[in-house]
């Protein structure tokens, strides 16, 4: 059986076909195990727990996420650490596979074209170089390497980072209170950002560096952390800011909830840092920036809402926030985001804003629908506050 899954292979390779389909780890799987009886200690599909026989990268690493998530810190930094020295091994091993292709008199004359490489591969049956192709054909895809042996070599140069595990291992001495090694080994994962197979990943990671970096009082850091986020955010470029200009002279001149008819705009993924930098620049008493990112935290929240009310009540049309509130009424779930977004806190956030940058009669309407929400807790008492005696709030740091 074995022989003939070694011949299955080994003839998609030659033949350009697909590999093994069985699934995306497992297809990566059964081709290294196939090969990894010719040339290397053998990997056991049957007993991948077997501290005696190797184990592929992907599965080394879940196998500490398990670990992490039972709070068994150290035996998942141990896996962590072992998934990132497996992939590393496994594609130095391939690199030198192809360089002692690459190395043979006759394959030094085809200098840089890979086609005429990989028919000599196929040609002399060269299975370690193979599965070094077939590896990075899955992995980039062929036409990727632009018929490049050079792209080949540092292809494979590339794919010896494992972000991912490198994530991990941050994530675990963050867990453990080690905040300076967490953080470098977040910068190491953002750093080969482009082989992370997740998007969502990439902005976990710069959510994660930005809260450790405030953790550690380093602002500045934080707020670049924050500027990579906003990048993702269409609204936010250079080219958009006729739009922002519009948007924040309705919120001034007609109040907040002709701004809430008016515009829409849905970004889960920036929401959050947008909300953090506001009261960031609150609290530091820069007041114009934190009337542009809390505007569009509130924005960012309002549309999820209102977007939701319709979804479950089709013939809902928002007019103003009370009537906005009544439609809550026993909608657990959006109550729960409310909290998670903290939203009363950034309405209060953003009249506060409004009103240090003299637009007084916005910010009051805002404290007044504040005040009045049975579920704004503190930040209805502190709304009442401001409308009996209006004032701009001392910096964080000279209270």
């Amino acid at each position: 059986m074995r022989m003939k899954l070694l011949k299955q292979s080994w003839t998609a390779f030659k033949t350009g076909a697909p590999a093994i389909k069985t699934g995306v780890k497992t297809a990566f799987f059964a081709v290294f195990a196939i090969f990894s009886g010719v040339f290397t200690a053998p990997l056991c599909a049957q007993n991948w727990n077997s501290k005696t026989e190797a184990r592929p990268f992907w599965y080394v690493l879940e196998e500490g996420k398990r670990n992490f998530g039972k709070g068994e810190y150290g035996a998942a930094l141990l896996d962590f650490e072992d998934a990132r020295n497996a992939r590393l091994a496994m594609y130095t091993r391939m690199e030198q596979d192809m360089i002692d292709v690459l190395s043979i008199s006759e394959v030094r004359r085809y200098k840089d074209d890979l086609t005429l490489v990989e028919n000599y591969i196929k040609e002399r049956g060269q299975f370690r170089a193979g599965e070094a192709l077939n590896e990075l054909y899955y992995r980039v895809g062929k036409e990727n390497l632009k018929n490049s042996v050079n792209n080949v070599l540092q292809t494979l140069k590339t794919l010896k980072a494992y972000p991912e595990a490198d994530y991990w291992i941050g994530e675990t001495y963050r867990m453990e209170g080690e905040l300076a090694i967490s953080e470098k080994q977040y910068r190491k994962a953002l750093q080969n950002r482009n082989l992370m197979e997740s998007p969502a990943l990439v902005l976990e990671i710069e959510y994660k560096l930005a809260l450790i970096l405030k953790e550690m009082g380093r602002f500045q850091e934080m707020e670049e952390c924050y500027d990579e986020i906003f990048k993702k955010d269409a609204l936010w470029r250079e080219s958009e800011r006729f739009v922002r200009g519009a948007m924040t002279r309705t919120l001034k001149t007609d109040g907040v909830n002709a701004f809430l008819v008016m515009y829409r705009y849905k970004n889960s993924q920036t929401e959050h840092a947008h909300r953090e930098a506001g009261f960031y620049y609150i609290n530091s008493g820069r007041h114009e920036k934190a009337l542009d990112h809390l505007m569009f935290a509130f924005l960012i929240q309002n549309s999820t809402i209102i977007e939701e009310v319709i979804r479950k009540q089709f013939d809902y049309t928002f007019t103003n926030l009370n009537d906005l509130q009544t439609a809550l009424e026993r909608k657990k779930e959006l109550k729960n985001y409310m909290q998670t977004v903290e939203y009363y806190r950034t309405l209060y956030s953003l009249a506060l804003a409004l009103y240090a940058t003299g637009e007084e009669k916005p910010a009051r309407e805002i404290w007044a629908f504040t005040a009045g929400a049975a579920e704004a807790g503190e930040w209805a008492g502190r709304s009442l506050g401001q409308l009996k005696k209006p004032h701009v709030e001392k910096p964080a740091e000279s209270r």
